[in-house]
């Protein structure tokens, strides 16, 4: 029971993506988004548009997602929204974008764990390998919201996040080793940039 309702969540929210993402309201992708007024005044048609978001995502697709699902066993939304972008580009219709991204979700989850397996069965250590794939883009990934926090508040404010997330990384390494620490800079990180800008907000004329 368990897994039809983890199945029908993930593909009403892929089918959702996928239905924005074909009526230009919303992409996962933000280098996408500029297409999508081109999209939208008839200068360039869905086969175009769907190449142009294939070819920018499926590099992430492949380095980011299937590698980082495939190692740690869980979803991500590289590898669930990414190729949703791109269904929902290129569908004719309303009703065929929400279908195909459902349809992309339910493959995913119901064949997360048999491939998971089947690599796990093999003599060499491919999920090992494919892991190393995507430890430098989430690296990349944790860096942005430090550089954000550098161009907008300075480096004083940049050089305070930078040693609050390198202390998370210690404990989380130390203490917590199930734990992936790349991922939790970039939460921390987030949580800075975000307390960095509710800071600098200046404050309402009532108070």
């Amino acid at each position: 029971m368990e897994l039809y309702i983890q199945i029908l969540v993930v593909a009403c929210l892929t089918g959702m993506t996928s239905l924005l993402a074909h009526r230009s309201a919303a992409v996962f992708h933000d280098g996408i988004r500029p297409i999508l007024p081109q999209l939208i005044e008839g200068y360039m048609n869905r086969r175009e548009a769907g190449s142009i978001a294939f070819g920018l995502s499926i590099g992430f697709v492949a380095s980011v997602g299937i590698s980082f699902t495939l190692k740690t066993g869980l979803l991500n939304a590289w590898l669930l929204f990414l190729p949703t972008d791109i269904l929902g580009v290129l569908a004719i219709n309303s009703l065929l974008a929400f279908g195909l991204g459902a349809a992309w979700g339910v493959l995913i989850l119901t064949c997360l764990l048999p491939v998971n397996h089947l690599l796990t069965a093999l003599p060499v250590d491919v999920l090992g390998s494919l892991g190393e794939l995507s430890s430098p883009v989430v690296a990349g990934f944790a860096l942005f919201p430090l550089v954000a926090i550098f161009y907008q508040f300075g480096w004083k404010h940049s050089l305070i996040a930078a040693v609050v997330v390198l202390m998370a990384r210690v404990l989380v390494v130390r203490y917590f080793p199930h734990l992936n620490p790349e991922s939790i800079e970039i939460f921390y990180r987030h949580g800075d940039a975000a307390g960095d800008c509710d800071y600098a907000r200046p404050a309402p004329p009532w108070r």
